[in-house]
């Protein structure tokens, strides 16, 4: 279907313009074309793209059995974590059968809430200003502790700041 659009000969319509798309493609493929390679990296840059804020997770620093402090128990465990803005450092205690006791702290210290996550259950506790919390009882098992701010003026909800990866208390 052509149409006059003022201009004489000019075409108009979905068959012009599938033409002349096809010009500009093949114009581009001679004079610039695409790099062998650039598909398969652009998808994996765009699936990659969140990994950095999904995986600002806290990375495992150190762990060790040694004794801590005074005030250690024979199967006490320290477990430190850093991220970019924050670190965590974690003092699990065996208090008898399948529970642990665990004394933490956040560096840079405010205020904020850590959540631990093992399957189903959630546990959580309040982080005072000078970055310390305690969660007296907490099963042992496969778990993951989060770092959760203060909802904003901007925001009603919780921010997750960070997280641990799952590992075993």
């Amino acid at each position: 279907m052509s149409e006059d659009v003022g201009v004489p000969g000019a075409m108009a319509g979905p068959e012009h313009d599938s033409a002349l798309l096809a010009e500009l493609a093949a114009m581009w493929t001679e004079r610039d074309p695409m790099p062998s390679g650039l598909v398969e990296r652009v998808l994996v840059a765009l699936a990659t793209e969140d990994l950095d804020s999904e995986y600002e997770l806290l990375h495992l620093v150190s762990r060790t059995d040694e004794l801590v402090g005074a005030r250690s128990a024979g199967d006490a465990l320290t477990i430190s974590f850093s991220g970019e803005s924050f670190a965590l450092l974690l003092r699990v205690s065996g208090i008898g059968g399948a529970f642990r006791r665990v004394d933490g702290w956040v560096t840079p210290a405010r205020r904020m809430r850590v959540t631990v996550k093992q399957h189903s259950k959630v546990w959580g506790a309040d982080v005072d200003s000078s970055g310390r919390f305690e969660i007296p009882q907490l099963p042992a098992g496969l778990s993951r502790f989060w770092l959760v701010g203060a909802p904003t003026s901007e925001v009603n909800e919780e921010q997750e700041l960070f997280a641990t990866p799952t590992f075993e208390l």
